[in-house]
């Protein structure tokens, strides 16, 4: 299965352009388009994770009550970490019953898509709120 994906990954290169046409492409075309997708929600959640945790380590890292408790950065990493394999877990119970089909890469990418994107969503509203 992951070489077939790999294959048709380097058979089609996903574009803006060429996944425009999303609903008139052939199956590997589509799988090809959604890991763009999630590629792309990927690379700006790493952007905004940047921003977030340095936001963390500069405004919720101090411990006025000097209760040890762990900082506010060393638990946004943690939930972080948690974040990712939740959303891994989440979608491969989302795509299981295409499990072995020609449509289960576009469900997985489809779902880590969409939290992704949520994920991205939160990390900035928690820099705005905490203001």
């Amino acid at each position: 299965m992951l070489g077939v994906t790999l294959f048709a990954l380097l058979q089609f290169s996903a574009n803006a352009e060429t996944c425009a046409d999303y609903g008139n492409l052939p199956q590997q075309h589509m799988n090809a388009c959604a890991h763009w997708q999630y590629e792309l929600a990927d690379a700006e959640l790493q952007g905004v994770w940047e921003q977030a945790l340095g936001y963390a380590r500069n405004y919720l890292s101090f411990d006025d009550l000097n209760d040890g408790r762990a900082s506010g950065a060393d638990r946004l990493l943690a939930a972080q970490r948690a974040w990712r394999i939740l959303r891994d877990e989440h979608c491969a119970t989302y795509s299981y019953h295409m499990r072995g089909g020609s449509a289960e890469p576009l469900l997985y990418h489809g779902c880590r898509t969409t939290m992704t994107r949520q994920r991205t969503t939160e990390l900035r509203n928690l820099m705005i709120e905490d203001q």
